[in-house]
């Protein structure tokens, strides 16, 4: 594994900003919508490391990012990577700009010469956490896990900072007082010593998929008498 040396590279830009600005601010405001409009339940929250490290969580819907930061706490702050595609134009990119928590990678670019990973290895070198939703689109169905992308096997291959798996839960059908659950799992750190490159890479997307999945549990979907904003669903899609 190749560890990242803080020490060793001067950054280009700093990423960490300051704790008190719209990061803070806005992250306080989310949990207040969220307390007001679902019941939020979140389990594991001593398995959250020191220091800084990597996020890993199942992906269902627009509201994901936001439970993590909620969930997670402000400092160290948390960065997300994301397709620059989703986000690159009117409000979308202005609320992203203005809360800074994007690095934006451009989906379907051929990245061979390039590294793609410098700004989030930057990131963390900096201190910050990263969130990432390693299935890459949009999960089919509550209690299931696509198969993951490579790009988080060579990511935690690359650096060496605790993985920490997140679950969510009921969060594909969203409407006032919808019960959602954020499983927070034990971190680890990958291990691939000894291992050719392709190898490597995918031993390390194995372990970070066995660990969300065992902790992603069976999902039922609750059937109240009435869901009342129900355009939550799909408020950001």
């Amino acid at each position: 594994m190749e560890a990242i040396n803080a020490r060793a590279t001067k950054p280009t830009c700093v990423f960490t900003r300051d704790p008190l600005g719209w990061y803070v601010w806005s992250r306080v405001l989310f949990q207040i919508l969220a307390g007001i409009l679902f019941r939020v339940h979140v389990i594991g929250r001593e398995n959250i490391p020191t220091g800084n490290y990597i996020v890993v969580a199942n992906h269902l819907s627009w509201i994901d990012p936001f439970l993590l930061m909620v969930t997670l706490p402000a400092q160290p702050r948390l960065y997300f990577i994301g397709a620059q595609q989703a986000v690159n134009r009117g409000w979308k990119a202005w609320l992203m700009k203005k809360f800074d928590v994007l690095i934006p990678f451009e989906r379907g670019a051929q990245w061979v010469g390039k590294d793609v990973f410098a700004k989030p290895l930057q990131v963390l070198a900096e201190g910050a956490a990263l969130g990432l939703f390693p299935e890459g689109n949009l999960g089919a169905r509550e209690g299931a896990l696509q198969p993951l992308r490579s790009g988080i096997g060579h990511l935690a291959r690359r650096a060496a900072y605790p993985i920490l798996p997140v679950a969510l839960c009921g969060v594909q059908e969203l409407y006032l007082g919808k019960p959602i659950t954020v499983i927070i799992g034990k971190s680890f750190r990958v291990q691939v010593a000894g291992l050719t490159h392709h190898a490597a890479t995918n031993a390390a997307v194995t372990q970070v998929a066995r660990a969300l999945c065992a902790i992603l549990p069976e999902y039922v979907e609750p059937h109240p008498r009435f869901k009342p904003m129900r355009f939550l669903t799909n408020l950001l899609g």
